[in-house]
């Protein structure tokens, strides 16, 4: 499995339970969750588990194309059939063979092309733009949608036979924040992977930006955390990551405690040695500045500074 699919927590343990199964089934997937869980990597772990493996694994972006590019590519065409087709070419899932089409982000497919789609969907068979010959579709299809797909459905913007013809086999990715145990796997496997490119020893977390890892509420999701652990890493010039090296938006934003374990819950001095470190880093260092903020004297400073060991 990549960093990204590292499973510490139970939800995330059981989903690659269930990935595992879904693998040696033919039917069709749909991997549904919000922008950044790791759908993608997903849906490549899920072709390169099963005994299609060897066999291609073939990706349309479904909202990056214009709907014309995107006929083409769910369906080919012959040449002649409109005025760029100056050759033929094969559809992807012709291409794919007996591999795997993935469809990513299909809940933006425009609604002009959902019958075809659903069509394709339900007998395996299609028609290049501008031919006769149907051709035999073999491959397997997974879809990724975004975690509102099931709004769209009831919108209409969205239709509801494609959407149950293509989740025969749900995965559903949790958010990160429901998931706080691999939070920290994930940064220090982020952080070894970067460091060992770019030919660097690779750092350790220090407690306190541990403690910011674990309360921050990763709207982004795992894609966020990917990003925040470059950015620090570029920051850090020691052989421990700080909480002075992660960026400054991620300090800014309160922590957000409210959906943490239990277990993972900072204490009052974590989250008032997180605020004076905060606090220092935002006025450069400045004593008076920072003390005037905080509301206590400069020796009231100087001993927390002291008690939690804060250069």
């Amino acid at each position: 499995m990549t960093a990204r699919l590292i499973a510490r927590s139970g939800t995330m343990r059981a989903l690659l339970e269930e990935l595992r199964r879904f693998a040696f089934a033919d039917a069709n997937v749909l991997i549904t969750g919000e922008t950044g869980v790791g759908k993608d990597f997903l849906a490549e772990a899920l072709h390169r588990s099963g005994p299609r493996r060897k066999e291609p694994l073939l990706k349309i972006d479904c909202p990056s194309l214009a709907p014309s590019l995107l006929e083409a590519e769910l369906f080919g065409h012959e040449r002649g059939a409109f005025t760029d087709a100056t050759v033929a070419r094969p559809s992807r899932f012709e291409l794919a063979g007996r591999g795997s089409v993935y469809l990513d982000r299909v809940g933006e497919l425009p609604l002009e092309l959902q019958p075809k789609l659903l069509r394709l969907v339900e007998d395996k068979r299609g028609e290049r733009l501008g031919g006769t010959v149907p051709f035999e579709i073999r491959a397997r299809m997974i879809a990724s949608a975004d975690a509102g797909i099931e709004g769209a459905v009831r919108d209409g913007t969205f239709r509801g036979d494609l959407y149950h013809r293509l989740r025969v086999l749900p995965l559903t990715v949790p958010p990160l924040r429901e998931r706080r145990a691999d939070i920290l796997p994930l940064a220090t496997t982020f952080l070894g992977d970067m460091a060992r490119r770019d030919g660097r020893p690779v750092p350790q977390l220090s407690p306190s930006a541990c403690e910011v890892l674990l309360t921050h509420h990763w709207p982004g999701n795992v894609r966020e955390l990917r990003h925040v652990m470059e950015r620090a890493l570029l920051s850090s010039k020691d052989s421990q990551l700080d909480i002075r090296d992660l960026p400054t938006e991620l300090l800014d934003q309160p922590a957000n405690v409210a959906d943490a374990p239990e277990s993972m819950l900072p204490t009052l001095d974590q989250i008032e040695r997180r605020y004076v470190e905060q606090t220092l880093r935002r006025v450069q260092g400045n004593q008076t500045h920072a003390a005037a903020i905080l509301g206590i004297s400069r020796k009231a400073l100087w001993e927390k500074r002291k008690r939690y060991g804060i250069d």
